[in-house]
């Protein structure tokens, strides 16, 4: 049962890099761009969830009876804010508006590179850093979690680039909607265990 939870999380997690891989796989899908989107992806989710546990267990202490209500309550508005996103606006919008960012890069940059990876990997990965704080408000441990949610978003990043690069970015929205549910889902369930 634990493996199910910890496997749903990852999924749900992963969604959101998923989706935004896929956007950028409609233009930038080269091996070394996979690669480096998958990298990158897959480092900000393992390491999110630890810096949201550390968070989180401090809080615990703080929040002894509640803390369970707590962490159902994030989930809850995570997914919330998920789903809501995901029906207002266009599959990897995200990767789009950092495709076309003027900063440092010139206009339609490879966002597969520099600050835009960085950007588009923080961006995906803030849903795994309120996971991390809602485990740590309920006492559970985050190392095996936090690998698994680095490996399975790792692996959705190189499938999203894959399915961007030969089907365009169709599906990134029922893939975003799929993990906002998950994620509603994971809330109710803090609820009920």
């Amino acid at each position: 049962m634990y493996a199910l939870y910890v496997l749903a999380i990852a999924v749900a997690l992963g969604m959101d890099a998923m989706s935004v891989s896929m956007a950028v796989g409609v233009r930038w899908g080269g091996a070394r761009q996979k690669f480096r989107v998958a990298w990158h992806m897959g480092l900000f989710q393992f390491a999110m969830p630890i810096l949201g546990w550390i968070a989180g267990r401090e809080l615990a202490a703080l929040l002894h009876g509640v803390g369970t209500y707590l962490a159902a309550g994030l989930l809850l508005v995570v997914g919330a804010k998920m789903l809501i996103e995901a029906l207002r606006s266009d599959p990897g919008s995200v990767a789009e508006h950092l495709a076309e960012w003027k900063g440092f890069h010139r206009r339609r940059a490879d966002p597969t590179r520099g600050l835009s990876l960085v950007m588009l990997s923080a961006a995906t990965s803030i849903d795994a850093l309120v996971v991390g704080v809602s485990l740590g408000l309920r006492g559970s441990g985050i190392w095996v979690v936090s690998v698994v949610i680095g490996v399975v978003a790792a692996v959705m990043a190189l499938i999203g680039v894959e399915v961007g690069r030969r089907a365009g970015a169709k599906f990134g929205k029922g893939a975003e909607i799929a993990g906002a549910v998950v994620l509603i889902l994971l809330g109710v369930l803090f609820l009920l265990v």
